[in-house]
């Protein structure tokens, strides 16, 4: 099978907060579980991703609490890369769009849009307080949603709907620092005619039917319903990446035209032009977007637009759109503490591959799904615990206290059944149908049928009993039975590491004594071999997952649901 070349990206957070579970579940996790899957398989893959730095929520932050935005910046970057970290995301590079490699090619970006004839310049009205003396714009103000009626909705979207609008339609606009009525002022903005662009991306999304998630796909043709209007691509704020023409010096791009570019601008960081190159004006290469419910218009129709008119860059092979994740039936709420907060997460004792593994269980990949404690119990101890650690636990523990870890046979030194020869067809077959899914994106699939396979080796353990093949003499047979279940205990690390990357490490190293790593490139083929050397000795077993019990449930709803509050920086 010919190798791929893979360019994967997660959406940027904005760095004002730090992430819930709702973020993680919506690009970080499944992002690094493909990249994990497509690295093992033998992909060239790099994951890239980092945090929005710039528009008005990073400069209200930074003032609020007394930093200039810079250093609020690099404050908030790095206590969101620590969380990565403790969740095992692992990005080839994680940066921001508050660098000078950002700025560059921003720059150029918006260069080759000016030259190409996308972009024209237009009459519009400006917010302004003037008792604060300053431009409103985004979340410097707020007002009346004019699609809902919400009467806390910003300049620019409403965070009740989810409706995007220009600042004109916001009804009854207030000065978000005072809470004065905003004045209305003449100015200029530079707007991207997306209106000439439409047939283009429509083209280029029709291409995309069959492979992007259908509410993905519906979502961005409602747009084309509506028709593509110019859209503005510059703000009145003193925060941001300055627009370089004559007339526009005090002027910064809006955020939603220079964070999508961050993608290209980290890459560049990674290994400068030539993996720009290799990986974004490269046709061999494919790019995957992993992005949630609501940056789904601005990977599916602007930020392809946008490339369309710089005309450098290539489209995203797959725009990878989730749904929401709610928390035991409500929405995630800073506010009311409803949900779990990543930061609280750091300094936990929860299993991070076991709550990696219940998350990608419910994964919202075609609807929205929910987060329950129960459920998180239910999945650690039937499914991890029950299934998928007690088929390693039996097995290894057989082996090791009956034959003091050590089989001493080969395939070729065994007569097989045809109860042996369904567990041989699960070991040959199942690695390929779980990669299919995995390349599919379709991970909730991929987990079930890793749970499946694991079954069928418990299934077949009950079958042969090889506990009574022993107490009965037949040595022979139990080594047999053993040999292929040791076999297959390797290929469940291999096909369940991108999920579990830690406990498939520690299983492969410290139990099953194998070399390296289970997710290893080129790891995968493998996973489908039945090839354990005659002189292979395993090392002391030990339980994979622990048990969750309701006393430990009950502090983990305590202890998680604490959010981060901007105010404990200033300590």
């Amino acid at each position: 099978m010919k190798k791929k070349k893979i360019l994967v990206t997660s959406a940027l957070l904005y760095v004002n907060g730090l992430p819930h579970l709702g973020h993680v579940v919506g690009c970080w996790l499944p992002g690094d579980v493909f990249t994990r899957f497509n690295k093992t398989i033998g992909n060239d893959t790099i994951y890239v991703s980092g945090t929005d730095d710039h528009g008005t929520t990073s400069y209200i932050s930074a003032k609020e609490i007394g930093m200039e935005p810079s250093e609020f910046i690099d404050l908030m970057n790095s206590k969101i890369k620590e969380i990565a970290e403790k969740l095992s995301i692992n990005f080839d590079k994680f940066s921001g769009t508050n660098t000078p490699t950002h700025k560059d090619v921003t720059l150029d970006f918006f260069n080759e849009i000016y030259k190409n004839g996308y972009t024209l310049e237009k009459e519009s009205n400006m917010l302004f307080c003037e008792k604060d003396k300053i431009a409103l714009a985004d979340r410097f103000v707020y007002g009346v949603c004019p699609y809902c009626g919400y009467d806390k909705a910003y300049g620019d979207q409403c965070d009740k709907c989810g409706k995007t609008y220009e600042l004109d339609d916001l009804i009854d606009p207030k000065c978000s620092f005072c809470g004065e009525k905003a004045v209305k002022k003449g100015t200029k903005h530079i707007y991207i005619t997306l209106d000439k662009l439409q047939p283009k991306l429509q083209k280029w999304v029709e291409s995309k039917k069959d492979v992007w998630r259908p509410h993905v796909y519906s979502m961005t043709n409602k747009w084309f319903k509506e028709g593509l209007m110019p859209r503005c691509i510059t703000r009145d704020i003193p925060w941001g990446i300055k627009v370089p023409l004559e007339g526009f010096e005090d002027k910064v791009f809006y955020v939603w035209f220079d964070a999508p570019i961050g993608y290209i601008s980290i890459t560049k960081e990674l290994g400068g032009e030539e993996m720009v190159k290799d990986r974004w004006q490269n046709d061999d290469c494919e790019i995957y977007n992993f992005i949630g419910k609501d940056n789904i218009d601005f990977h599916a129709v602007f930020f392809p637009s946008m490339e369309l008119a710089c005309g450098k860059y290539n489209l995203a092979e797959n725009v990878v759109g989730f749904n929401f994740l709610n928390f035991e039936g409500q929405k995630f709420s800073k506010s009311k503490k409803i949900g779990i907060f990543c930061n609280t997460l750091l300094d936990s004792d929860v299993d991070i591959d076991a709550l990696r593994a219940y998350l990608v269980s419910i994964f919202p990949e075609n609807k929205d799904s929910d987060f329950t404690y129960e459920g998180f119990k239910l999945n650690t101890n039937a499914e991890l615990v029950g299934k998928y650690g007690n088929f390693f636990n039996r097995t290894l523990n057989m082996i090791n206290k009956n034959f003091d870890g050590h089989l001493d046979i080969t395939f070729n030194d065994i007569d097989l059944d045809d109860v042996d020869n369904e567990m041989v067809e699960a070991i040959k077959c199942c690695p390929d149908t779980i990669a299919d899914l995995y390349a599919k994106t379709e991970f909730r699939a991929a987990y079930k049928e890793i749970l499946r396979f694991a079954s069928i080796g418990n299934t077949y353990l009950e079958k042969t009993a090889p506990w009574s093949l022993i107490k009965n003499g037949e040595i022979d047979k139990a080594k047999k039975v053993l040999y292929l279940c040791l076999n297959m205990a390797k290929s469940l690390a291999i096909v369940a590491s991108p999920i579990m990357p830690n406990r498939t490490a520690e299983i492969w190293q410290e139990q099953l004594n194998f070399a390296g790593r289970p997710d290893a490139p080129n790891m995968w083929e493998e996973a489908s071999k039945i090839d354990i050397s005659k002189n292979h000795k395993i090392n002391q077993p030990k339980p994979l997952f622990a048990r969750l019990d309701d006393e430990t449930i009950e502090r983990y709803k305590e202890q998680l649901s604490v959010p981060f509050d901007l105010k404990d920086l200033k300590g």
